[in-house]
């Protein structure tokens, strides 16, 4: 019997990768409606799991929104479109708008966290966030 050691076992997974697509590749191509919403959700800087505790729904249901579902409902579209900033010709594709600039909802999330500490905590966090955003730039 041969005992694995983790050399071993790290040369066995070392074709995986964290690039690689998580789940299994989807079947069929989405519908138009769910492109467009997967692709304002991201520009947004929302994971499903944000995005849906944001709409108040799991996480399985924006992946059906996102891959199988050609006709939402108008209150599922009214809905998305407030938590995504935009309107709803540009949710279901009829218009393009500009990219808009400004911070996403998740860097305002972000800010009204910071915002409730104390001043003190609030200038390291800021400092903080000031380095990363210069080594960034």
């Amino acid at each position: 019997m041969q005992a694995f050691s983790c050399k071993n076992l790290s040369r066995a997974f070392s074709r995986y990768n964290v690039r690689m697509q998580r789940g299994r590749k989807p079947i069929k191509e989405a519908p138009p409606f769910g492109k467009y919403l997967a692709r304002l959700r991201k520009e947004r800087g929302l994971t499903q799991y944000e995005f849906a505790d944001l709409l108040g729904i799991s996480r399985n249901l924006v992946l059906h929104y996102e891959r199988n579902c050609a006709n939402p409902t108008m209150e599922f579209i009214v809905k998305a479109a407030k938590v995504l900033d935009t309107s709803t010709d540009e949710l279901i594709g009829l218009s393009r708008s500009a990219a808009k600039r400004g911070p996403s909802p998740k860097a305002l999330q972000i800010a009204e966290r910071i915002s409730t500490l104390p001043k003190a905590k609030q200038s390291i966090v800021v400092s903080m966030l000031e380095g990363a955003i210069e080594q960034v730039s």
